[in-house]
C-alpha cells in the first residue's frame, strides 16, 4: 500500500479536520490494490463508495467489490466482498482505524452462495498494522454471520 496513504489511514480520526473525500477514495483504492496483490485475481469495484466523514473523530467507509459472474470452468466460484473501515476502541492504547473485507463465495452454475455445514458463510480478511507500523492483509478464515447481517445476500 502507498506508505503516505497508509499513514493517513492509521491517523484517521485523530486530527481536528476530516480528510476530504478525494483522500478517502485514494486510501480505499490503495487498500484494494493491495488486496488485489494478495488474492491474485481481478475484480470490479463499485463506483459508489459509502463514506461517512462528517465527524472527523469517527470516519467510516464501505464499498462492494466482485469478480465476473461467469467462471472459466464448471467448478469455478465467483465472489463478492464488502470492504469496510471505521474507528474501533482498543482500550489503553486508544482508538485505531480498522479495515476488514468480508468475502462471499458463489458457485457459477447456479449462483448459489456457498456455506459450510457448520454455519460459516463468508471469509474474513483484516488489514492490520504491524510493529513496524506497516499494514498487511491477514486472512481470518471462515466466519459465521452471528447477527444475520448478510443472510439476504445471494
Amino acid at each position: 500500500m502507498n506508505l503516505e496513504l497508509e499513514q493517513k489511514l492509521w491517523e484517521a480520526g485523530k486530527q481536528e479536520q476530516a480528510y476530504r473525500k478525494e483522500i478517502w477514495y485514494k486510501i480505499i483504492d490503495s487498500l484494494l490494490d493491495d488486496f488485489h496483490q494478495l488474492v491474485g485475481q481481478d475484480f470490479h469495484r463499485d463506483p459508489e463508495i459509502k463514506l461517512n466523514i462528517e465527524n472527523p473523530n469517527s470516519p467510516s467507509f464501505g464499498r462492494w467489490i466482485w469478480t465476473d459472474e461467469k467462471g472459466e470452468f464448471p467448478l469455478s466460484v465467483t465472489w463478492s466482498a464488502f470492504i469496510g473501515g471505521d474507528i474501533i476502541g482498543t482500550g489503553e492504547s486508544g482508538d485505531t482505524f480498522h479495515v476488514s473485507i468480508l468475502l462471499f463465495l458463489f458457485d457459477t452454475t447456479g449462483n448459489n452462495r456457498l456455506r459450510l455445514k457448520t454455519g460459516e458463510s463468508f471469509l474474513s480478511f483484516a488489514f492490520e498494522k504491524q510493529s513496524n507500523n506497516n499494514g498487511h492483509w491477514r486472512s481470518l478464515g471462515s466466519c459465521q454471520d452471528e447477527w444475520g447481517e448478510w443472510e439476504n445476500l445471494g
